[in-house]
């Protein structure tokens, strides 16, 4: 078995279906956007088919207070794996051996996220001095239950007051739609130092396939008052789970029609017509205690809060040494 590194999208090869987040369509969107570098790692078998991809995203911050500039690499999940794999934590644990061979001394860490069960590579990521920090997650199960039932009694009261005030909200379909949609997200987010948003062009090229037309696995929902758009939200398919990614409203000048609160409602009642099994808040990941307000906000809509990892590796070995130390 060979591991092959692809670093520009028209040479992809045909991938195996699976998360959204190590999608072609996601490394077309990274390569697009500014601060971004993307490497698809595919392993080869002996008979030339694939056995499993993981996308890997080179990053880079720069900050005036204090001038600092700032590279790291992100593993957002356990990556994609081809029914013939015979041991994924082994194909993750080459995986991660290549990403150390990748590994320079400008970058200041690397960080492994989004790992749906704790227990998937807890030797290999010890084995290799990664430091295991508590995160969340926060998803909602659409089977069982309407997303009526699980409101809060407030949060029920306030979109029946935004509609009977004449807020609608739909998929945006228009190119002047997408245009205002993502500028609302751009604006709002661009003081936001946990959440970060993608450029402008990776979001725009998500949202549709490579002839133009408007992608399945990518959404973006506006919600409108006096044909004025004062909400947006963005959203990520899989097979059976949609993801919130990012979401906005101009709360402020529009308090009475709760713009925020419908920009979720409109993606997670979308969710559920579609027959999406679970409705998951990946914002609600890697907040500090100083956002709890903003985690509480999601328990309103029924949302379920179940304890995960992230893990770091620092450059530094002395780092790595002291939050061992506390950590682990």
């Amino acid at each position: 078995m060979r591991i092959d590194i692809y670093t520009k999208s028209e040479e992809l090869p045909w991938l195996v279906d699976g998360s959204v987040l190590h999608s072609a369509m996601m490394f077309r969107a990274l390569e697009s956007s500014r601060g971004s570098k993307p490497y698809m790692l595919v392993a080869v078998g002996d008979d030339g088919g694939e056995v499993g991809h993981l996308l890997i995203i080179k990053r880079r911050n720069f900050r005036l207070l204090p001038p600092v500039l700032s590279y790291w690499y992100t593993i957002n999940g356990e990556g994609v794996y081809s029914p013939s794999c015979a041991s994924r934590e082994e194909l993750f644990a080459a995986f991660i051996e290549k990403v150390f061979d990748m590994f320079d001394f400008r970058h200041n860490y690397i960080e492994v996220v989004n790992i749906e069960d704790s227990r998937f590579a807890y030797s290999t990521l010890r084995k290799h001095d990664f430091i295991p920090m508590r995160d969340q997650r926060m998803y909602i199960s659409l089977h069982s239950r309407e997303p009526q039932e699980r409101l809060t009694r407030a949060y029920r009261a306030h979109i029946r007051k935004a509609e009977a005030a004449g807020v609608t909200y739909s998929r945006a379909a228009s190119e002047h739609e997408i245009g205002e949609g993502l500028s609302l997200l751009r604006n709002y987010y661009i003081s936001k130092t946990r959440r970060r948003l993608p450029g402008r062009e990776a979001l725009y090229a998500m949202l549709h396939n490579a002839d133009g037309t408007l992608s399945s696995r990518a959404k973006l929902f506006v919600v409108k008052y006096k044909e004025k758009i004062i909400g947006s939200s963005f959203c990520l398919y899989d097979k059976n789970r949609a993801n919130l990614a990012y979401s906005c409203g101009l709360r402020k000048r529009f308090p009475m029609q709760y713009p925020g609160i419908m920009a979720i409602w409109a993606a997670l009642t979308d969710a559920h017509k579609l027959g999406y099994a679970h409705f998951e808040f990946l914002e609600a990941r890697a907040l500090s205690r100083l956002h709890r307000g903003f985690t509480n906000t999601l328990l309103n809509y029924g949302g379920k809060q179940v304890g995960t990892l992230r893990w770091y590796h620092f450059r530094w070995n002395l780092v790595n040494k002291i939050l061992r130390s506390i950590y682990v």
